[in-house]
């Protein structure tokens, strides 16, 4: 901070060699896997979706021939580039330009930055190679996860990209302490009644519980639960140990385990299972002390569609068998001032769930927007109060707020966030504000490229939402969040990311903190109890959160709510929650705050009676799942046509194949699905399903229903047969069978392969009269329990059609944690032949590949280690390289800059030199008004008549024509390289000032084609204006689909 009285030193205009005239920009041209220029955008200018927003200036850092890093500043896209030196200065090591050049002091002291580890080098004018991952060099022992966004360069980033915030008072925005390297990822973050932290990770690291003092910085090792608790739910029971339910086996497949973990012993007791597996369910505790389990996957992949709850009085599961449901993962559920739990935004409708009984569920408000938020975040800010916000593919900045307490509660959309975001974390501080932090705002599951490192803070009282210091560091998937004691945040993990950093909010920064002297340790229901401060006269405000247990955007056990309060002589007579429904039982952090908001350091109170600690059970066993269950769904070829010789391998196409859920066959009456029935009847029906397992499998348990005979191939060995004397299609079964005979048999570890794995099954009737057949199957595996590395293709995955030149997003899964580098291949003959495309690519689960000129049906890829090529995958499918002259050039739903400050903008705004690097950007459908959209544009007083949208499109080949569909709502005209192409409802003219001239109640397609004359080889910009229709319109709304004929 500077001192009281200092006036801050300006680092950039006149002061620092400028022109005084204005404040230039600053470009980042950080070139590495995980900054990738956007289509037309050479590596000098600042991707649209890592442009800092404060004052239209953007920052970027790189490393120079001589290592040293430097800084490109620029003041309208004239780059000069500066060093850094031992004393922490920046100066010009460009051409002599008195316009670009600066001297900038760099804190480099302060951000805890040592001598660089990672040698990078960029100049502006370098251009992104399409279908290469840029070259990086880094020491052999950086840790994986931090090769995009190391800590002490994303530090630097942070601080530079937006200089405002940086040279800010932390009064204002707050500070963040440096990055801080801790043993594994911190994926499920729990502050325990003792006011240390425990954490634990994921994937094969899934079973690591480690404390960490606030206090001391103190890493200490605990003792393990006896099961991969990765992907679990918890939440806090009334006596303080945390309920830890289900586990990973794989993605989408879940541990039936439970255990309860004692802060205070630091000991594990493992409870009765569970009624079946759960991977990513939600842990609550209720009113009455008892904990609720709801959602997640079960062994076999499929939802566990069956809440169960833990009686902590009787150590025993209850099912609620009248509230069966397929809910989401993680599902977000709060305790209602009724007792009831509800269920929040994730899927439009709300719901309400009554445990009572066999448990019942009951329809509740539903959101205003129009998709799901998944990967979303949510919170109850206040009693009865919920906050969600962001989440959706793409990311929205979409928010909404529901108060429980009003007669007719319903959903309510306030102020968008100030960036769109998903995979974020919101966090309830003790001034009752809610911190949002970390997320990224481009497609997909986990995207490192569109970090959001800005931290967000919401004001429940004005509803508005304020920019603080960003943070250091990209946490998005796999990250979590925590209000510590002290009045800090814990922010951590991300996949694979093996650091934390603590935000000190700015109410740290406004003067003294007031202090508890005294407080009792339990409290009592309705109870008024002494708090002792020295400073009781000035608080303003005793506030009461619950401890945190996090994972995966949504804290299972955080609320908030506001105690009622006297000063009395040297202390407060402090009135507790009246009831366990808003206050359910537990250990809760109790905060004094002054006139400023200043929090005290918190004092953890617990409230209400807790249960008896359960019998230690017997040690775990192995890890063991279903791979397939019975009633999964099989392709099947019920033709009375010869497959041939290859049906039962991995390799055959079944493409052709139909499908359906078991039980298949026909002549009964308990078929999911029905068979074809041959007159003769078909001596032999196939059926093929691929399963996959990621550890080595130790035994597997086989049980087949079938009339008549069945043989069944494991990876196109022969595992188990019945009444088949040939398997030879026209043999009929050797045996009758009667109806639904179930038979067992093991199968050998030996058999399986660690990945994907195919069952093929033959069921064979009787003789040609045959008047039924029926099969259905299932398969438990028993693995080693080690979670070994794989590698999973997702995308492009078969059946695409691809055009030549232009740029596929590769995507796949990695499972284990010692995958550093890939190897990409392409095969045009369906892996006949293989052609090295790239290797030593970061594994970062994407890749940029361009298309080559090869035209097949045939195409397949293949990724795999780079050290390992045994651990490799496939598109599972063949995919199409075809040049026929149509394809679509953007698609619906795309990224658009866009300037909705409803300020005129240069009049060249429509041409490809227009400089846009101070809009923002967002992905469509993008407005106001209608709560559908993925991005929300500012609604400005008085109402903007105009919106700007531009997006830059690179082309290979000149274009015959074009034709494009439109959505908006009012008035909208559209611009090819400045070239006016289409307009409708625009008819008082194209002035920024001029609204539309027809007013439209919903937002309407239109459609229109066009020749390609205005298109060029190259560069193109497509710039769109949509108008409002007068100054009172309620709505806006665009989104814009353009397909292409090449000459």
């Amino acid at each position: 901070m500077v001192p009281t009285g200092v006036k801050p030193r300006p680092l950039l205009g006149a002061e620092a060699g400028g022109t005084g005239r204005a404040r230039p920009r600053l470009h980042w041209v950080l070139r590495h896997a995980g900054c990738r220029a956007s289509r037309g955008t050479s590596w000098g200018r600042c991707p649209a979706s890592q442009r800092c927003s404060h004052s239209g200036r953007c920052g970027c850092w790189g490393a120079a021939r001589s290592g040293a890093p430097f800084l490109t500043t620029c003041p309208t896209g004239r780059a000069s580039t500066t060093t850094h030196d031992s004393s922490h200065r920046f100066e010009s090591a460009g051409k002599s330009d008195t316009r670009a050049s600066r001297t900038v002091r760099a804190p480099t002291k302060a951000l805890g930055f040592g001598p660089p580890r990672v040698i990078v080098h960029a100049r502006r004018n370098d251009v992104a190679r399409k279908g290469r991952a840029p070259t990086v060099a880094r020491p052999f022992n950086q840790q994986r996860g931090s090769l995009m966004f190391h800590p002490w360069r994303l530090a630097f980033l942070a601080a530079w990209a937006s200089l405002s915030i940086a040279q800010a008072q932390p009064a204002s925005v707050g500070q963040w302490t440096p990055v801080q390297k801790w043993p594994y990822s911190a994926v499920h973050t729990h502050v325990l009644p003792t006011g240390k932290v425990m954490f634990f990770s994921e994937f094969g690291d899934g079973d690591t519980p480690t404390l960490w003092d606030p206090q001391t910085n103190v890493l200490t090792t605990l003792p393990k639960a006896g099961f991969n608790i990765f992907c679990a739910g918890h939440a806090f029971m009334p006596d303080g140990r945390l309920l830890v339910a289900g586990g990973h086996i794989t993605n989408d497949s879940g541990l039936p385990y439970a255990a309860i973990f004692d802060p205070f012993k630091l000991t594990w007791t493992r409870l009765p299972n569970m009624n079946a597996g759960r991977w990513y369910p939600t842990v609550t505790t209720l009113p009455n002390g008892d904990m609720l389990v709801i959602g997640g996957a079960k062994e076999d992949t499929t939802k566990n569609l069956i809440p169960q709850v833990w009686q902590t009085s009787k150590n025993s599961w209850r099912n609620l068998t009248g509230a069966s449901l397929e809910l989401m993962y993680y599902p977000w559920m709060f305790v209602t001032s009724t007792g009831k739990t509800l269920m929040a935004g994730y899927w439009k409708p709300a719901r309400y769930l009554d445990t009572n009984g066999t448990g019942a569920w009951t329809s509740g408000p539903r959101t205003n927007y129009a998709r799901s938020r998944n990967a979303g975040s949510a919170v109850m800010y206040d009693d009865g109060k919920v906050l969600i916000t962001g989440g959706d593919n793409p990311p929205t900045n979409n928010v909404e707020v529901l108060d429980l307490n009003a007669a007719k509660p319903a959903w309510r959309t306030v102020r968008p966030m100030r960036y769109v975001r998903r995979q974020h974390n919101s966090t309830v501080l003790p001034d009752g504000t809610v911190l949002v932090t970390g997320g990224h705002s481009g497609p997909g599951t986990d995207n490192p490229n569109f970090p959001r490192l800005e931290t967000e803070l919401w004001n429940p009282v004005t509803e508005q939402w304020s920019v603080l210091a960003p943070a250091s560091a990209y946490r998005g998937y796999h990250s979590t969040t925590v209000l510590l004691p002290d009045g800090r945040v814990l922010s951590a993990g991300s996949r694979y990311v093996k650091t934390m950093q603590v935000f000190s909010p700015p109410y740290l920064f406004n003067g003294p903190r007031p202090t508890i002297t005294s407080a009792p340790a339990s409290i009592a229901y309705g109870e008024t109890f002494r708090v002792n401060t020295p400073e009781a006269a000035s608080i303003t405000m005793a506030s009461w959160v619950r401890l945190g247990s996090v994972t995966h955007a949504f804290d299972e056990n955080q609320r908030f709510m506001k105690l009622r309060f006297t000063a009395s002589g040297g202390g407060l007579n402090v009135v507790a929650p009246p009831n366990p429904n808003v206050a359910p039982p537990g250990h809760y952090m109790l905060f004094l705050l002054n006139a400023k908001k200043v929090p005290s350091v918190a004092k953890i109170i617990r409230i209400g009676g807790g249960g008896t600690t359960p019998p230690p059970t017997d040690p775990p066993p192995n890890p063991g799942f279903t791979a397939v269950a019975f009633g999964s769904e099989w392709k099947y070829d019920d033709r009375n046509v010869d497959p041939g010789s290859a049906w039962t391998s991995s390799g055959f196409s079944d493409a052709s194949w139909k499908k359906g859920p078991a039980q298949l066959g026909y002549g009964e009456t308990d078929e999911a699905t029905v068979l074809k029935k041959t007159t003769p009847a078909q001596p032999t029906v196939y059926f093929r399903r691929k399963f996959t397992v990621h550890g080595m499998v130790e035994q597997a348990t086989l049980q087949v229903i079938h009339d008549d005979g069945v043989a069944v191939f494991l990876n196109g060995t022969q595992v188990f047969s019945k009444y088949v004397g040939s398997t030879a299609h026209s043999a009929y079964a050797s045996g009758t069978a009667s109806d639904n005979t179930l038979s067992q048999t093991t199968v050998s570890g030996a058999r399986f392969v660690m990945g994907e794995n195919t069952l093929a099954v033959m069921v064979k009737q009787a003789n040609a009269t045959s008047s039924d057949l029926s099969f259905d199957l299932e398969l438990k595996v028993t693995t080693d329990g080690m979670q070994h590395d794989a590698l999973f293709m997702e995308s492009p995955n078969g059946g695409e059609t691809l055009r030549p030149g232009n740029v596929q997003m590769l995507q796949w899964m990695t499972h284990g944690a010692g995958v550093d580098n890939v190897r990409v291949e392409f095969s045009p003959d369906d892996g006949a032949n293989w052609t090295l495309v790239d290797q030593g690519v970061p594994n970062i689960d994407f890749y940029e590949w361009t298309v080559p000129n090869t035209v097949t049906s045939k195409g397949v890829l293949r990724i795999s280690d780079a050290s390992r090529p045994d651990i490799d995958d496939r598109t599972d499918l063949p995919f199409t390289i075809s040049r026929t002259p149509q394809f679509q050039a953007i698609a619906f739903g795309e990224y658009w800059k866009f300037d909705d400050s409803n300020v005129n903008p240069d009049m060249q705004w429509t041409s490809v030199n227009f400089d846009d690097d101070a809009w923002r950007s967002g992905p469509a459908k993008l407005g106001y008004g209608d709560g559908d959209e993925h991005t929300v544009l500012n609604k400005t007083t008085p109402l903007q008549p105009s919106v700007y949208f531009r997006k830059k499109l690179t082309l290979g080949e000149a274009i015959r024509t074009a034709k494009l569909r439109v959505l908006h709502d009012d008035g909208v005209a559209i611009w090819v390289n400045g070239k006016l192409v289409y307009s409708r409802y625009a008819d008082n003219g194209l002035g920024h000032g001029t609204f539309a001239s027809r007013v439209l109640k919903d937002a309407v397609i239109s459609t229109a084609r066009f020749d390609g004359s205005a298109f060029v080889v190259g560069e193109n910009i497509i710039a769109v204006m949509v108008k409002q229709a007068n100054a009172e319109s309620s709505d806006v709304a665009f989104d814009l689909e353009l397909n292409l004929e090449a000459k």
